[in-house]
C-alpha cells in the first residue's frame, strides 16, 4: 500500500511481550491484529502474514507461567501497549492526511466549513 505501512509492520516485529495480567495481554493482543488487519488490507489474511506469526510466536515464547520469572513484565507490558498506541496513531494520521491533503486549494468558504464555521451571509 504505502511505504508508511511496511515501516509500520517492521516497527511490530521488535516487540517483546511479557505481562503479568491475562487481560491486559490478551486486550493488547487484540488491538495489535486489529491494527494490523487494517494495515494488511482487504483482500489478505492476517493470519498469513510473517508479522502475525511472529507477534504469535512472542506471545507464547515469553508467555510468564509459574515456572518462569520476569523481572521487567511492566516495561514490556509498556512496550506492547506503546506498540498498539502507535500503530493505531499511524493508522488514523493517514486517514487524516488522505482526507485533507492534496485536494488543491480551497475557498474561504470550504476552508471556514471544514473547521466548523460559517461566514457571514453576503447582501
Amino acid at each position: 500500500m504505502r511505504e508508511s505501512r511496511s515501516f509500520v509492520c517492521l516497527f511490530v516485529g521488535v516487540i517483546f511481550i511479557e505481562m503479568a495480567s491475562t487481560t491486559t495481554k490478551i486486550q493488547t493482543l487484540r488491538s495489535l491484529i486489529k491494527e494490523l488487519r487494517r494495515t494488511v488490507g482487504n483482500h489478505d489474511r492476517v493470519q498469513q502474514t510473517p508479522i502475525f506469526s511472529y507477534v504469535m510466536n512472542e506471545y507464547r515464547r515469553n508467555a510468564v507461567t509459574d515456572q518462569q520469572y520476569c523481572h521487567q513484565q511492566e516495561e514490556i507490558t509498556y512496550l506492547a501497549q506503546t506498540c498498539a498506541t502507535y500503530l493505531t496513531s499511524s493508522r488514523r494520521y493517514l486517514e487524516l492526511y488522505d482526507a485533507y491533503h492534496g485536494c488543491g486549494e480551497r475557498s474561504v468558504k470550504e476552508t471556514a466549513s471544514m473547521v466548523g464555521f460559517k461566514l457571514p451571509n453576503e447582501r
